[in-house]
């Protein structure tokens, strides 16, 4: 594994009549021959671009363009250290 970056998710939980929230962290890892989700592997020529967008002081959304669309997930903080290395072994 090259590198990882912490993707969250946030889920709706409902015990004892109550309503909770749950954030749930898991990784995107990049590999030199494939990108691996929380939810669906790409091999590396299948991913076209990353791109990252700002939403408030904590969170930003991290979006990795695919041939089978674009995948959007919740970030804390800029994935720049992930997509500088995704730019190196990203296949032209």
């Amino acid at each position: 594994m090259i590198c990882s970056h912490p993707v969250f998710s946030t889920k709706r939980v409902i015990d004892h009549n109550q309503q909770h929230f749950v954030e749930e962290e898991a990784y995107i890892e990049l590999y030199e021959d494939a990108v691996i989700t929380p939810t669906a592997q790409f091999k590396i020529e299948d991913v076209h671009d990353v791109s990252y967008r700002n939403l408030t002081g904590t969170y930003g959304f991290f979006y990795l363009h695919t041939i089978k669309g674009v995948y959007p997930f919740k970030v804390k903080g800029s994935p720049d250290v992930w997509m500088q290395e995704y730019k190196r072994v990203q296949v032209k």
